[in-house]
């Protein structure tokens, strides 16, 4: 296939396209070979219609990298041959093939003493050339091979690293299924509307956000949320793009499509990812810059003082550089990709670098610690005699299901769970921001706060008083009900804790952080009372949204670096205002655009668990870059003595420096 010879073509791309097409089970791609290997249904139709497919794809279908080419082995291999040979070669030839073989490094070299000043391409090629003109052409020859070797190794294992992330770069079908004028027909991705019916079934991918008008099906997540066991969806149920339907066949509303859809801003979030250098690479860079300098120096200084040109090639060939320099971002990009796997994502090296330096976590309460859906907690009879906890909670719920908040949601489903029955009532007048207004029976019927009760209806509430502050106390929201001119019932709600709260706080104080701060606009006695039993340091309470950004502000100012936690539009203020802004998976759009760091699972143990993968990342950042200098600095004093030749030199620094990359990229072997 004379298109897979185009350099930089992202087969992964290819891959995509045409696995696509209905009836194809595998697709494997040799780039190297030009060829590609396709497993199908075994049908002459979709053999043709493969075909047909491939010969007309164009170059402007397909992707192509930005950056260089995949390394090859195929030079490495030749060197290694030619140094085998070069015993039996006659000496001009042999002289001839050294310099021809080391000619791309001393060019290498040259242009960059030319272009860039001293580098690390410089000590090479001096090295290379010093042995080739002393007449050491097998030295010469293994040196290059082992830097190369070196080279390819390198540029490998951090490419890896850049990889680890692919599987989050969701790159949308050329096709899809839509239903049109009452017919399923296949129409191009790009002429996808909003608002249009999607078919997808068994084994295909979920082309958009939206909502299942109806089907079931077992969709499997794990490339978007890292959930590994599939989801059952139905009418009325959520999906994403990028998801693919392992059984079932579902209709799907398309709500987002194109680069509006969560994969697609997903895969927007890892590219600015990948450009965002934090300040220990930067600085990790700038040092292994200074330390060619340091090395060339060494090499004269020994040329010096032994004249021995052979210890001068075994200085050169050292350097702190390469280790020091990739060790830092080979580490950054290993860990965004575990916490990816896990469901956590990270824009980048400043954000695990602000993270790990963070003393104090501000959470908002409501979609936070709490789950975000309130439950009645207790139905509390104030008329025992006449209004059974059942016969309250029916007639509060056939009210309340005309109404649309939270609190009427929590009351109706609770009765439907019960199988409360339906009780008959006249219209419902709803009174904003108090409660609602009907008759029942003839008599009338209110439910809502104490204010409006008692304020505004003149309902007795005090002989309750004892009940009221009880259920109070203990962080819950009281909805009165009066019947005929009376009260009868209280139903307390509470929006319940995370199962994981507790436990995240006590690992985010095992990690070293220091305040845990809660902000809500609930009560101050509620709020106080939630706190208390999460053990918080600090809590805000009857705060306006505006209030929250200001706060955390403040606590920046008086010298805390802090992590706000939050979900909802009137968050974003707060997430951009933090050192780190972490969004929680059910968070508004602005809010997951302005955060730092966004969760896929809706689980607050993931932030706790990107604190501690952050802190892992900085260790064996400064942990590596201690052992590249102290190491190096101990090959120099051998070099220099002269106990350690060209070869030995260029194996032993090539081995640290893979070793140091290996340890800081655990997961480079995982999956290739």
């Amino acid at each position: 296939m004379p298109l897979l010879r185009r350099p930089h073509l992202d087969a992964g791309h290819l891959t995509s396209l045409i696995s696509e097409f209905d009836g194809v089970e595998s697709v494997r791609i040799n780039a190297a070979a030009a060829s590609v290997t396709i497993g199908y249904d075994g049908k002459a139709a979709t053999r043709q219609a493969i075909l047909d497919r491939l010969s007309a794809l164009s170059p402007s279908a397909l992707a192509f990298h930005n950056g260089e080419s995949e390394p090859s082995v195929t030079p490495l291999v030749l060197r290694a041959a030619l140094f085998l040979v070069l015993p039996v070669l006659p000496a001009t030839l042999g002289r001839v093939v050294v310099w021809g073989s080391i000619a791309p490094r001393v060019f290498r070299g040259v242009w960059s003493l030319l272009t860039q000043g001293v580098t690390v391409e410089v000590l090479d090629a001096t090295a290379v050339s010093l042995g080739a003109a002393r007449g050491r052409y097998g030295t010469a020859l293994l040196t290059d091979e082992l830097m190369a070797t070196g080279d390819y190794l390198e540029e490998t294992t951090e490419r890896h690293s850049e990889d680890l992330l692919s599987h989050l770069l969701y790159r949308h079908p050329s096709s899809v299924w839509v239903e049109r004028n009452g017919d399923v027909v296949k129409v191009p991705f790009a002429d996808l509307d909003m608002g249009e019916i999607v078919v997808v079934g068994i084994g295909e991918l979920i082309p958009v956000d939206g909502l299942v008008r109806n089907g079931a099906a077992q969709v499997n997540q794990a490339s978007v949320t890292g959930e590994s066991v599939p989801v059952g969806k139905e009418a009325g149920d959520r999906v994403i793009a990028g998801s693919i339907v392992e059984n079932g066949r579902i209709r799907i509303e398309a709500r987002q499509v194109g680069d509006e859809t969560t994969t697609a801003r997903i895969a927007a979030f890892i590219h600015e990812s990948l450009t965002a250098k934090s300040e220990t690479e930067r600085v990790a860079e700038e040092f292994a810059n200074q330390r060619v300098l340091t090395t060339l120096g060494l090499g004269l200084a020994t040329f010096l003082l032994t004249r021995d040109i052979t210890r001068v090639m075994s200085v050169l060939l050292i350097d702190y550089s390469c280790a020091v320099k990739l060790s830092a971002p080979v580490a950054i990009r290993s860990m965004m990709s575990e916490a990816a796997d896990r469901g956590v994502l990270i824009k980048g090296g400043p954000s695990i670098e602000a993270l790990s330096k963070v003393d104090t976590v501000v959470f908002d309460k409501t979609g936070t610690l709490t789950r975000g859906d309130l439950a009645i907690t207790d139905i509390v009879s104030l008329a025992p005699q006449d209004w059974s906890e059942d016969r309250l909670l029916a007639m509060a719920a056939s009210i309340e299901e005309h109404a649309r908040h939270p609190v009427a949601a929590a009351i109706v489903r609770v009765a439907r769970e019960r199988g409360a029955p339906h009780v008959a009532h006249d219209d419902i007048d709803v009174e904003i921001a108090h409660g609602l207004r009907t008759r029942v029976d003839g008599e009338a019927v209110l439910i809502g706060s104490r204010h409006f009760l008692q304020d505004h209806e003149g309902i007795a509430l005090s002989t309750y008083e004892d009940t009221a502050q009880a259920l109070s106390a203990q962080g819950k929201m009281l909805l009165y009900i009066a019947f005929g001119g009376r009260a009868v019932g209280i139903i307390a709600l509470r929006d319940e804790l995370r199962t994981d709260s507790a436990e995240t706080v006590r690992r985010l104080r095992a990690s070293g952080v220091r305040r845990l701060i809660m902000l809500t606009g609930d009560r101050k006695q509620r709020a106080e009372a939630l706190a208390e039993g999460l053990g918080l340091d600090g809590v805000f309470a009857e705060l306006q949204p505006e209030d929250k950004a200001e706060i955390v502000k403040q606590l920046g100012e008086d010298g805390c670096r802090t992590a706000f936690v939050g979900d909802g539009i009137n968050d974003a203020p707060a997430l951009a205002t933090a050192d780190v802004g972490i969004a929680m998976p059910r968070g508004a759009d602005i809010a997951r655009a302005t955060a730092d760091i966004v969760l896929l699972q809706d689980s607050l143990g993931l932030v706790a668990d990107a604190r501690e993968a952050s802190r892992t990342a900085m260790d064996i950042i400064r942990s590596n870059f201690r052992a590249a200098i102290g190491i190096n600095s101990g090959l120099y004093v051998v070099a220099s003595t002269g106990w350690l030749g060209p070869v030995a030199a260029a194996t032993l620094h090539n081995g640290t420096t893979l070793a140091l990359l290996g340890r800081a990229c655990p997961q480079a072997g995982s999956r290739q």
